[in-house]
């Protein structure tokens, strides 16, 4: 079963961010920084966490964003399925994750990872 390659890049405050980079072989790499450091993990998803994030994937409506409102903080979550030409992008601040349940679905998975 192949992936599409999947790259999930979370920028927050205080230097936060999160990237989780997915290839179509199911090799991993996470990145993981904010004012400490944390070391780079990487890895290979198992077979059930290939075929879930796989259904995660095609469930998933068109591509579409969700900016932060004027003078709002918190995260945004950048999701991005694919290289170029052929890319999907999905765009998200966190207070309007909730009201992406397929996007906020195949986060959670990766977050995991």
């Amino acid at each position: 079963m192949s992936l599409p390659r999947v790259n999930y890049r979370v920028v927050g405050q205080d230097d936060y961010t999160l990237e989780i980079t997915l290839e179509p072989t199911g090799a991993y790499r996470v990145d993981c920084g904010d004012h400490t450091s944390h070391k780079p993990r990487q890895g290979a998803l198992e077979e059930g966490q290939t075929r879930e994030i796989a259904a995660l994937i095609d469930a998933l409506g068109a591509p579409r964003e969700h900016p932060a409102p004027e003078g709002a903080t918190g995260f945004i979550t950048e999701l991005t399925l694919g290289v170029p030409p052929d890319t999907r992008v999905y765009r998200v601040w966190e207070g309007e994750l909730a009201e992406e349940p397929d996007v906020m679905a195949l986060i959670r998975a990766l977050e995991v990872i």
